[in-house]
């Protein structure tokens, strides 16, 4: 069974002292850490402590102190965040009274394949294992499981298959031509919708995700403003490359 795991606001859950040890640990257990830096593991945790910390913020002429947690936008939260979640993921799954046939992360967002009716002890256990990392959980219907923008689909014969996944409320509208916006970023909703297209969808699927993209590409170019001879010599390069993978 297909289920997808969410931590509820990683980074400002994220406990700062153990984060900041287990990392300690990483460093120190880094043979090549001296070829990439004369900082030792104590001078690179100082100064991380020291940024974890100093979260000092204005709101409504008042000024706070973040106590727990990392920052959010600071750019080391990312980092703190993966590396805990890595010591997190592995003591949790050693622990866990029912061991998941699949289990690949990204940061906070994790998709699994269960035994089915074993999601919900899978769910408790990870709620149990540290009190600030708590869990939601969403499992497949239909033999569907959207993670990101990803639509998941188990078969019949057990293979899963993948296309684009669009929210309820997703309106099919992008970015108009004539738009005050700089012409990379027009080239680039095109980019984009191509490239989720040929990255995301299996092929079956990929020939209905190419006429999303192409339709847009078509409107952009029939405005006969300047970029539209960029825009067609990149369709141009899409349909080439999709005939090539005899789409």
């Amino acid at each position: 069974m297909m289920v997808s795991f969410d931590v509820s606001s990683l980074f400002t859950n994220v406990p700062i002292d153990e984060a900041v040890s287990v990392i300690r640990d990483k460093l120190q257990n880094d043979e090549s850490l001296n070829e990439r830096t004369c900082l030792s593991p104590e001078c690179i945790t100082e100064l991380l402590e020291v940024c974890l910390r100093s979260t000092y913020f204005r709101y409504n002429g008042n000024c706070y102190e973040q106590v727990d947690g990392a920052a959010m936008g600071s750019p080391v939260s990312a980092v703190v965040a993966n590396l805990y979640m890595e010591f997190f993921e592995e003591e949790a799954l050693n622990s866990a009274p029912v061991k998941p046939v699949l289990w690949k992360r990204y940061v906070d967002d994790t998709f699994c394949i269960v035994k089915k009716g074993s999601e919900k002890h899978l769910l408790d256990h990870l709620n149990s294992v540290r009190p600030s990392i708590k869990f939601t959980m969403e499992s497949e219907e239909d033999s569907k499981l959207p993670f990101f923008d990803c639509l998941l689909k188990r078969e019949s014969d057990g293979m899963l298959t993948s296309t684009v996944y669009r929210k309820p409320t997703h309106t099919d509208r992008y970015l108009h031509f004539k738009s005050h916006h700089p012409n990379h970023v027009k080239r680039g909703v095109v980019r984009c919708l191509y490239q989720r297209a040929r990255r995301v969808t299996n092929m079956s699927e990929n020939l209905k995700e190419r006429n999303t993209y192409t339709k847009y590409f078509k409107v952009m170019v029939m405005t006969k403003q300047p970029l539209g001879q960029v825009l067609k010599s990149y369709l141009l390069k899409i349909t080439q490359i999709l005939s090539k993978r005899k789409v």
